[in-house]
């Protein structure tokens, strides 16, 4: 597995590895994967999809992922998904429940860097409430626990704890604990970039399908 970006302040993830199998998680980003070479597995509810080339999952969707003797590009892209969508469909790609694919050809991959460019460029910006945004920029900037947090946001944003939890899952369609975690395993990796360890299999196993 080799890390080919990990930018917690884009909110971009891109993973290339070869042979993987995961258990069904989900996690609070839009999950793209390319097989370089060969093809993969996914499961997604009761359906399966064999042999792919390219899918695009949705932020918070259940998925299994199995790749044996293949080549995969996976980028997770973290809260740009309305915006990311509206490329897609811009170029006549609907997800629905996801799109899995059987071919991949240069305009989707024109389409998938076009993306990749404008996230590190910082063209696609929140698509979330002023105050959500606040939060976000806090936890991308601090390691706290959950009490700690609680407070701090509460004087961050001038909102009651009931408020600002209704109004983060509203916006991020996870609770403010889950998404916790999930903030949590990404220092964790970033910590730990330089040491030789499966650090994606870290990010979607260690919490099993609570987290992501």
């Amino acid at each position: 597995m080799t890390v080919v970006d990990f930018n917690i302040e884009m909110g971009l993830y891109i993973f290339k590895f070869d042979s993987f199998e995961t258990e069904f998680h989900s996690h609070p980003t839009i999950e793209i994967i390319i097989a370089e070479k060969g093809t993969f597995t996914l499961c997604t509810g009761n359906r399966t999809y064999d042999q792919l080339k390219f899918a695009i999952i949705n932020a918070n969707q259940k998925h299994k992922l199995l790749a044996t003797n293949c080549e995969l590009k996976l980028l997770m892209i973290e809260h740009h998904t309305s915006l990311v969508l509206d490329i897609f469909e811009q170029n006549d790609i609907f997800l629905n429940d996801g799109f899995y694919c059987n071919a991949f050809n240069d305009d989707v991959n024109f389409i998938v860097d076009k993306i990749v460019q404008k996230v590190l460029n910082g063209e696609l910006f929140l698509n979330y409430d002023n105050r959500i945004g606040l939060i976000i920029s806090y936890l991308n900037k601090n390691d706290v626990e959950y009490h700690q947090m609680l407070s701090t946001l509460k004087t961050v944003t001038n909102l009651s704890e009931s408020r600002l939890s209704h109004l983060f899952k509203s916006n991020l369609g996870i609770s403010l604990k889950r998404y916790l975690i999930w903030n949590k395993l990404k220092f964790t990796i970033k910590q730990h970039l330089h040491k030789q360890e499966d650090l994606f299999s870290c990010l979607i196993n260690n919490n099993g399908s609570e987290v992501i």
